[in-house]
């Protein structure tokens, strides 16, 4: 009887170190961005110049707790990397806010960063953001207590797919950068 208990005891030790061993190795090699294709992005953005990087944040208008922050790591972000070409779109999660409020909300942060309010323009580029992490308020007390997640959404010069990041990190900017060159 006593084998039995310590040979259950030494397999579940075993599987709580390979799982930990796994996390271990995830957090260290690998990415915190997934990469998603984008049917529409070639399109929505076909105005945007051929050698722009595209990134998204959205955010709620009015936020005074996330959105502020995530600005203004965009505008670092943009600092850190001069050379390379951004566009910036604040993508309004909120389908009833008024262009007013939109333009009103957006006027400060444009001081230090060209940022252009976005609106999803069809369901299906509804279903794609909130399939990507945005969060689009459906109930209105939860706008009203700013909950919204982090996520950026970057998008390369070819158009075709969609980085998600939770953070704009140094680190995923490089491993990105190096995916599209050895993979164009």
């Amino acid at each position: 009887m006593q084998t039995k208990f310590n040979w259950k005891r030494w397999v579940w030790v075993f599987a709580a170190l390979v799982v930990f061993g796994f996390s271990f190795y995830l957090q260290i090699f690998g990415s915190s961005y997934r990469k998603v294709s984008c049917d529409f992005c070639k399109i929505r953005f076909q105005s945007e110049l051929n050698s722009n990087w595209i990134i998204i944040y959205p955010g709620l208008v009015g936020c005074g707790k996330k959105c502020p922050l995530a600005l203004e790591a965009l505008r670092q972000f943009r600092n850190r990397f001069p050379k390379t070409e951004f566009s910036f779109y604040f993508l309004v999660t909120d389908p009833k806010e008024s262009e007013e409020a939109i333009s009103e909300y957006l006027t400060y942060y444009q001081k230090s960063l060209q940022i252009t309010a976005l609106r999803p323009s069809s369901e299906a580029e509804k279903r794609f953001y909130r399939r990507l992490g945005a969060y689009l308020p459906e109930h209105e007390i939860l706008k009203q207590r700013d909950e919204h997640g982090t996520q950026f959404f970057l998008i390369p010069p070819k158009r075709e797919f969609v980085y998600t990041l939770p953070q704009l990190k140094e680190k995923d900017w490089v491993k990105i950068q190096n995916e599209i060159l050895t993979h164009p």
